[in-house]
């Protein structure tokens, strides 16, 4: 699922939905943390070298800029998924040394909760609970309760949640993540392959071999599949948000190319992709 960028401009940026079905997600990362707790089937999720497999009440951080991609899933599977910037603990206007600390630690940390002490599992699925309900319904003060419940997620993560062994395959992990960072952050634009090569000081014929080594796809592909499941997110979360409109906030020049490579990917239009969605 690709959320990269989708809280730029947004009023408060904090999004939650309750997803269903097996549909996979692309590899992927976003400036956002994610929060996925199952609540129905099993789930699969890579994140870094890890495999999860999520069962009912299991719950799987990701960290903002963190490497993953949601896997394959029973048919009757639901998730709730949690995005949110660490920007709400702050100014919400950038990242301040702080926010970068807190990043940096949660990296650190084990996040699967099937690796946490019990009480832990508890707290936290009872946090993320509440964090649904108070955006859910925006109450008096909502936001002032978002804030509380996120600080008090992020500290419980920082001073409970075990810490994960990391190995030698981590430091080529941090080479890939930097380039994935630049194009969650640029890939709406018109972001090039020499644009990225540019960034990260590769030259435009390397990364392209070095990209699809690594990730076993070509750069030019990743950034059609990211677009078209941006898509697929804006189409689920944003019901009133125009087909044209999501076209341009995936990354797409025209409405032409984005329905054609869409119905291609999904076999369905956007707005049968939506409506089927939301039968469900």
């Amino acid at each position: 699922m690709i959320y990269e960028n989708s809280m730029k401009n947004a009023e408060y940026p904090l999004k939650c939905a309750v997803m269903r079905g097996n549909l996979p997600f692309m590899n992927h990362c976003h400036q956002e943390l994610e929060i996925l707790m199952l609540r129905k089937g099993r789930l699969q999720v890579f994140y870094g070298n890890e495999t999860y497999e999520l069962l009912e009440g299991d719950v799987c951080i990701v960290p903002p800029f963190g490497s993953h991609e949601i896997g394959n899933g029973k048919p009757d599977c639901e998730r709730l998924s949690v995005l949110l910037d660490l920007r709400l603990l702050g100014s919400r206007t950038k990242e301040n040394q702080e926010e970068l600390w807190i990043r940096k630690e949660l990296e650190k940390k084990d996040l699967f909760s099937r690796h946490w002490e019990e009480a832990v599992r508890e707290k936290v699925s009872e946090i993320v609970g509440k964090l649904y309900q108070e955006y859910s319904e925006k109450g008096y003060a909502w936001k002032l309760s978002v804030k509380a419940l996120i600080s008090e997620l992020i500290l419980a993560a920082l001073r409970e949640m075990p810490e994960r062994e990391i190995g030698a395959q981590e430091k080529e992990v941090v080479q890939i993540r930097h380039i994935l960072e630049y194009i969650a952050l640029h890939y709406y634009k018109d972001i090039t392959l020499q644009s990225c090569a540019d960034e990260v000081g590769f030259n435009s014929t390397y990364l392209s071999r070095y990209f699809s080594s690594a990730m076993g796809i070509t750069f030019q592909e990743y950034i059609k599949r990211l677009r078209i499941d941006r898509a697929k997110w804006l189409l689920i979360t944003t019901e009133k948000l125009p087909v044209t409109e999501v076209c341009v906030q995936s990354g797409f020049r025209d409405i032409k190319t984005f329905n054609k490579l869409f119905k291609k990917e999904c076999g369905m239009s956007p707005t049968e992709f939506r409506k089927s969605m939301l039968m469900e």
